[in-house]
């Protein structure tokens, strides 16, 4: 193995373990923190590491253009893929377990295909469709697996699980919306452009609805992972992500996401002792199979 894919595989365990304990970090800085508070801290914390890579990769002068050229177009980015993404996500976490949510999210690229037959015309083959049938029967025996059926549609989780499908829903919107315009932007300018207008929405609700005052009586503990959170989770990943990406083949650095919900459900167990049920067990193979699938 060169040196070059060695280092791009390092890139990619350490984003993949990163992101896989981002889902125990959002559900204990949630005990403290609101689902919107930290939604826009996140993103507030993510824009100020893309911007500072930004000014040093390619100046603001791009940015100041791409930012007057396409406004109401960034605008829908930020709302789809950082403001909505971020806030059902993290609601839905507080209401469900770390390692479900994880699974749950991972079918991002199954929206993804869908939303861009629907949008761009793009072709669905037989074994893309059985992917995607394959991943939703996944979701559902991780949903309703062992568990009545009646009571559980009016349950928390039930309620939480929906709003993380939600949340890839809203991340599918914004990757369809951004593969209209990535020949004409960077996917760097078109990532901090999101989160500039992102963080500005969530800015005036987190203002009205949130006591700012709150933040002083928050733990160190609970400062550091939203840190984590900001610049690690949401901003340093994204730049060993895109470092793989140019060394190696984008199918097989995709394999790498399937490890996501891997180490969510580990460090659920360890960290938070959430349980590890049945229909976990049977049903997060059929959506890691069902992506496997749409990706190939």
């Amino acid at each position: 193995m060169k040196m070059q894919d060695k280092k791009a595989f390092f890139a990619l365990i350490l984003t993949v373990l990163v992101w896989g304990s981002s889902f125990a970090a959002i559900k204990v800085v949630l005990d403290e923190i609101s689902p919107l508070g930290l939604s826009f801290l996140r993103s507030l914390l993510a824009t100020v590491a893309l911007l500072s890579l930004v000014g040093f990769a390619e100046g603001f002068v791009r940015l100041k253009k791409a930012l007057r050229e396409k406004f109401c177009y960034f605008i829908f980015l930020g709302a789809t893929g950082v403001a909505l993404f971020n806030i059902l996500q993290n609601i839905g976490i507080q209401h469900t377990f770390s390692g479900v949510a994880s699974v749950l999210l991972a079918t991002n690229p199954i929206f993804v295909l869908l939303l861009g037959a629907i949008f761009l015309q793009e072709r669905i083959r037989s074994k893309k469709l059985f992917g995607i049938l394959l991943g939703f029967s996944g979701c559902a025996l991780i949903i309703f697996g062992g568990k009545n059926i009646t009571s559980f549609f009016l349950s928390g989780s039930f309620g939480g699980n929906l709003l993380v499908l939600l949340s890839a829903l809203c991340w599918g919107l914004y990757v369809i919306m951004n593969k209209k315009i990535l020949g004409e932007y960077s996917p760097l300018l078109l990532t901090t452009s999101a989160f500039i207008f992102g963080s500005l929405l969530l800015f005036l609700p987190y203002l009205f609805s949130y006591d700012v005052s709150l933040f002083l009586i928050i733990s160190p503990a609970c400062w550091l992972l939203v840190i984590y959170l900001g610049f690690i989770s949401s901003g340093l990943t994204y730049l060993l992500w895109n470092y793989a990406l140019k060394r190696l083949e984008a199918s097989r650095a995709s394999v790498f996401l399937f490890l996501v919900p891997v180490v969510a459900i580990i460090l659920g167990k360890v960290l938070l002792a959430e349980k590890i049920t049945l229909s976990i067990v049977t049903g997060a193979p059929l959506v890691f199979l069902g992506i496997y699938l749409v990706e190939r």
